[in-house]
């Protein structure tokens, strides 16, 4: 229809024809209506009318069955059209499709007005959290690290059982009986009197009693008598100087007495002590054998070295997550939803660190409760401590964060770095052998080493996310990385005998990139595109085979509108569809979308609603991870504040029915609960471009509905574009306002439903069904009567099915006049009389799909050859 035709008035005009009539769908180029299988009978009289009714602004006219689909949804009792979802009926909470926003109204303006620092912090601290759960659910990878962790313990279990073992039985005290003869003891050994010279020049007598108490046997001389230094037949001798109450004491020894000098001590200690009226004695003790010659006999480290090196073993463990993401491709789901890289980075080592320096601390808090570190500690020795336990763990977490970008794609292999990260340590520790516990100005700067480290691996990450790593689709405030303009490549192919629709959305596709105003500008821009693969070698002297995916397609999608891509398996459409999302870097061309930029094409800074709606074909979910923290991190990285995540995630919990499974973990999903979660998350957002790869695979029919009924909501307003890559053609039909249709690689055609089928759908399908397998001959030769071009389809019991050609099908009001007439003759059950689906023109072009596809060889030892329909019975 045009826009001189009265909708109200043509539905009026139906309805007096046919009663039960129902509108099905409304755009601005069609109607739909439901009509009554009953009522066949007014059919003929009805499309006469109908035929009458074209100067009215009705530009053509089709008819078909109702879809399988359709029927199940009524026989659910769910609303099976739009418009009965736009009342509500689908909603838990009455909530209207336009209600059903996955961001309410004010979230765009909180968007603008929120700062790239500010939406940098919200995505650290939601990263922070994912890392925090992740690091408490995994399991098995505790588990794997308990064993390590327990090994790494060994040298503080083996120092501290040597200490005790050191300490009860090897304790040697030093007593004056060594080298000094007691009183009433015959000169023995090597054995002699303690000689006390007085160079006071008054009388000690109280100081030579206090050493009689000690039972020692006692030479008392004047120093002019006797020097002591010349004395060389004592073991010792105490020379006393100063003045009474003020003595001043001076140690002699024999320099073949070892342990001499720490005797005389104790004697003269032990004097004052008798001399100030005390009672208590000093006892001077010595451990024979010390821990550090019990680790030395064991060959193990020394347990201050040990904590040090249990946290180099144990950061690949905990700093290598970002693999897992990688494998399951959760990394370019967040960067196309918004994701700055270094939020990414340092959301993680915020928690990686904490964790790791908190082992740190906790060792050496250990060690020195259990003092098997003899050291006292200084307000210098504990800040160093402290700085260098956060430095060393900040540094080997981000030099492992930059071992994980570079070995990504292969297996994780966290313990091979272990045992690599604590041999270089103990190499290290074998070069520069014992630390120095004495710390000055010079050596506290020594400790920011460690940092300094930490800001170059920082610098490094930079440049490989830079280089290597994915586009972004606005400037990260950290890393300084802005949305790339990428060079475009020329095409290496030119077309070839396109379609003329094909010929003009080329047309229409290059006039759009080069027009200024925005406004005007689609949603979404692919010109020219075109991917190659390089495939594996057969065997080493083999060159390399190109396999081409997408060949030189071009087309636009209009803002408030739904293209579906179709296409047989290995057409290319999930190739096109990464090239536009950012994904995948094309061979050549460029794409331009609403308000961002991808991969190959760059608007502007790509501040404000910087954000892409993408559900990919395949699961991109953490499996430990349960619905509801799925939807709140997807809405922080997408900038969505507390307030209006909570208004967004409750609306799409209602709109899919997810009540249930709010908390169950995304593992324990089925999988038609998996694709709604996915595509949840790439609605989730306001944002003005969806890129949807077959989400409605593994749904049942109300899933199906549900999901189709968001998308059109997602449209309403006219301000997004939504490309759908679908093998389902009920889909396409229901949704799409276009559809373009991929064959190896090339875009065949491209057009709304109807015009497709126009062009294409030149035959109408009759199904009737007889109450009498005999009847079968008489109503096939009537049918060959009234249709003399009728071919023959199936063979069903009871059912016949006919291709008719619409020269004897038009004008529908014969038609039907004529198979009301074999109804009532033959007394027929019923019949059916539908235009030629969009599946027939699918059918039609998937016979030039090629062998090969992107991903696999074709098999040149087989041939396929499709046979024509028989026309015979």
């Amino acid at each position: 229809m045009n826009e001189t035709c009265d909708s109200e008035q043509l539905t009026s005009f139906i309805n007096h024809h046919i009663p039960g009539a129902k509108l099905k769908a409304k755009t601005k180029e069609k109607l739909v209506y439901t009509l009554p299988l009953e009522k066949t009978s007014k059919f003929p009289e009805f499309f006469s009318d109908l035929d009458k009714y074209s100067g009215q602004g009705l530009m053509n006219y089709e008819v078909s069955m109702s879809t399988l689909n359709e029927v199940f949804m009524n026989l659910e009792g769910e609303p099976s059209t739009t418009q009965d979802f736009e009342k509500g009926e689908t909603l838990t909470d009455s909530d209207s499709l336009n209600e059903m926003e996955v961001a309410p109204p004010s979230l765009s303006k909180a968007q603008k007005t929120m700062s790239a620092m500010s939406l940098w912090r919200m995505q650290v601290c939601a990263i922070a959290r994912l890392r925090v759960l992740k690091l408490r659910r995994e399991r098995k990878a505790f588990l794997t690290f308990l064993p390590l962790l327990g090994i790494s313990l060994i040298p503080l279990i083996t120092e501290y059982m040597a200490n005790a073992l050191i300490e009860v039985k090897t304790n040697w005290e030093f007593k004056t009986d060594l080298y000094f003869l007691s009183p009433g003891q015959l000169p023995q050994g090597l054995r002699t009197s303690l000689l006390v010279i007085n160079n006071t020049e008054s009388n000690i007598e109280d100081f030579v009693q206090s050493l009689k108490h000690q039972n020692i046997v006692l030479e008392v001389d004047d120093f002019e008598n006797r020097n002591a230094t010349e004395s060389l037949s004592y073991n010792g001798a105490i020379i006393v100087s100063g003045r009474q109450k003020d003595y001043r004491f001076s140690a002699v020894c024999n320099t073949k007495r070892l342990h001499c000098f720490p005797i005389l001590m104790n004697v003269i200690s032990n004097g004052i002590l008798r001399m100030l009226n005390h009672t208590q004695h000093i006892r001077l003790e010595e451990d024979v054998l010390s821990s550090g010659i019990v680790v030395v006999w064991f060959g193990i480290l020394e347990a201050s070295l040990s904590i040090l090196f249990i946290v180099c073993s144990v950061s690949p463990h905990i700093a290598m997550s970002s693999i897992s993401d990688f494998k399951k491709k959760a990394d370019s789901q967040l960067w196309i939803s918004g994701l700055y890289p270094s939020a990414y980075w340092c959301g993680q080592a915020l928690v990686d660190i904490t964790l790791l320096s908190g082992i740190l601390l906790t060792g050496y808090i250990t060690l020195y409760t259990t003092k098997l570190m003899h050291i006292y500690l200084t307000g210098e020795i504990v800040l160093s401590i402290v700085l260098l336990a956060f430095g060393c763990a900040a540094s080997l977490v981000f030099l492992t964060y930059v071992i994980s970008f570079v070995f990504g794609k292969k297996r994780k292999n966290s313990g091979l770095w272990s045992i690599c990260f604590f041999i270089r340590a103990y190499q290290y520790y074998r070069e520069f052998g014992e630390s120095k516990y004495g710390l000055s100005g010079v050596d506290l700067l020594l400790c920011l080493i460690p940092y300094f480290h930490t800001l170059l691996f920082i610098f490094v990450l930079r440049c490989l996310e830079l280089k290597y790593g994915k586009n972004v689709v606005r400037k990260d405030p950290l890393f300084r990385i802005a949305p790339q303009s990428l060079h475009v490549q020329p095409n290496p192919e030119e077309p070839v005998d396109e379609d003329e629709d094909v010929q003009a959305e080329r047309m229409r596709t290059s006039d759009a990139l080069s027009t200024v105003n925005l406004d005007e500008k689609p949603a979404i821009i692919a010109s020219c595109l075109h991917k190659e693969y390089t495939g594996q070698k057969k065997w080493c002297c083999s060159k390399r085979r190109k396999k081409i995916a997408v060949r030189n397609i071009s087309f636009c999608v209009n803002k408030g509108e739904i293209l579906g891509l179709l296409g047989p398996e290995g057409a290319g459409k999930s190739s096109s569809l990464r090239m536009i999302a950012g994904i995948m870097k094309p061979t050549a061309g460029e794409v331009e979308l609403k308000e961002l930029s991808s991969a190959v094409a760059h608007q502007g800074e790509g501040h404000g609603a910087a954000k892409l709606g993408y559900c990919p074909q395949e699961n991109v979910l953490w499996p430990i991870l349960t619905v509801k923290e799925h939807l709140e991190v997807y809405a922080a990285v997408k900038g969505l504040r507390k307030k209006d995540a909570v208004i967004a995630i409750s609306r799409l919990v209602n709109a899919f029915k997810l009540h249930d499974q709010l908390n169950v973990q995304a593992r324990n999903l089925v999988v038609g609960l998996t694709r709604k979660l996915c595509f949840a998350l790439s609605i989730l957002g306001n944002s003005p471009v969806l890129i949807l790869d077959e989400p409605s695979t593994g749904l049942d029919v109300s899933g199906k509905q549900q999901m189709w009924q968001a998308i059109q909501a997602a449209v309403k307003d006219n301000k997004k574009g939504v490309l759908l890559s679908t093998h389902d053609l009920a889909e396409a039909e229901a949704l799409c306002d276009r559809a373009a249709i991929m064959v190896s690689g090339r875009l065949r055609l491209i057009g709304s439903i109807q015009h497709l089928k126009r062009r294409f759908g030149k035959d109408y399908i009759l199904e009737l069904r007889v109450k009498e397998i005999s009847q079968e001959p008489l109503v096939h030769k009537e049918i060959l009567r009234l249709f003399p071009q009728a071919a023959r389809q199936d063979r069903c019991f009871s059912l016949l099915t006919y291709k008719l050609p619409v020269t004897d099908v038009h004008p529908l009001s014969q038609a039907f006049h004529k198979l009301e007439a074999v109804k009532r003759g033959f007394n027929l059950d019923d019949y059916s009389l539908s235009q030629c689906t969009l599946d027939r023109v699918f059918l039609e072009l998937s016979k030039e799909q090629e062998l090969g596809d992107v991903h696999e060889e074709a098999d040149i030892t087989m041939r396929w050859k499709l046979l024509p329909p028989s026309d015979e019975l």
